[in-house]
């Protein structure tokens, strides 16, 4: 046999156990995403999105395009965790400082391009915001317009968002209930971005 011909038939033996391999990541992709998925439906905190490929998991997951699926989910898998904390001996301060640094993250993953997962975004964003409404330890409420206007945003984006729905008529409900007008509904129905019913309170919707 001629060297070359032995040459191609080496290749060709590698590229079929690459794509062999590739094959195989590529379905434990799609497994580790329905099995976290489910998790994080039974227990949020617990939810896991890591893949164990053979190959560098990079390829796999550039291939399919998860880059920003994956940051979505590990962003509400915070969300979920950082929605449960309470005020500690810092009177509140290590929960703030969480809460920022999740609020950088939805801001910018609400800018993906993608209207179902900015949606999403902006909703966990009017949720953290409605907090900030709140006194909780020494820190001055911020106005509620910002978290009306991330409901109003999110809705817009994607009118099927039934819990950005929820969440806005619910705190539309509770601001005409106690006589107050939000700025943010006023004209246009709210800034795009993280910038500006009946019983339950917001917090729907990871």
């Amino acid at each position: 046999m001629r060297p070359w011909r032995v040459v191609l038939a080496c290749l060709g033996l590698a590229v079929a156990v690459v794509v062999v391999l590739l094959a195989s990541d590529l379905r434990s992709w799609q497994r580790t995403i329905r099995d976290g998925d489910l998790r994080f439906t039974q227990s949020p905190a617990q939810a896991n999105w890591k893949a164990s490929t053979v190959l560098p998991a990079s390829l796999s997951r550039g291939m399919l395009g998860l880059s920003n699926q994956l940051a979505y989910r590990r962003a509400a898998r915070r969300f979920a965790t950082v929605s449960a904390l309470g005020c500690g001996f810092d009177n509140c301060f290590s929960e703030g400082r969480a809460r920022g640094e999740l609020e950088v993250t939805l801001t910018n993953l609400a800018r993906s391009g993608n209207a179902v997962r900015d949606s999403g975004a902006l909703n966990m964003l009017g949720i953290l915001a409605f907090a900030d409404s709140r006194p909780t330890g020494a820190n001055t409420p911020a106005p509620v317009d910002r978290a009306v206007g991330d409901f109003t945003s999110a809705v817009e984006l994607d009118p099927s968002n039934e819990y950005a729905k929820f969440n806005l008529e619910w705190l539309l409900y509770q601001l005409i209930a106690r006589g107050q007008r939000s700025q943010a509904t006023a004209g246009s129905g709210g800034g795009k971005g993280h910038k500006g019913a009946a019983g339950g309170q917001p917090g729907k919707g990871y």
